[in-house]
């Protein structure tokens, strides 16, 4: 289980920025925090936005997590792609060309 309770932190990710919407203790049944995931998530989905869960020992430290974890999901986003390209880079495909008979 990890640190602290959990809360929901309703907002909107653009690449390594989260605009912070709200944060609100969440429920630590997990029936009851996924019933309620569940509505603030499509209430979040409706107006442009995600709903994270973390845990946390209070709000503010709750929106400093979400706000980190994005930043390191971003950068990891960022570092896949690099090494793909790197990879696509140095085995280019190759064009088979048929001849009709």
């Amino acid at each position: 289980m990890p640190d602290g309770r959990p809360f929901f932190v309703i907002g909107q990710r653009s690449g390594s920025d989260l605009t912070v919407w709200q944060v609100q203790a969440a429920p630590e049944s997990p029936e009851e925090l996924a019933e309620a995931c569940g509505e603030i998530r499509w209430d979040a989905h409706d107006a442009g936005g995600s709903v994270e869960i973390v845990y946390a020992a209070n709000t503010q430290e709750a929106e400093a997590t979400a706000r980190r974890e994005a930043a390191e999901t971003a950068e990891q986003i960022s570092q896949d792609l690099t090494r793909q390209r790197a990879k696509a880079a140095r085995h280019p495909r190759r064009r088979v060309l048929y001849r009709r008979a």
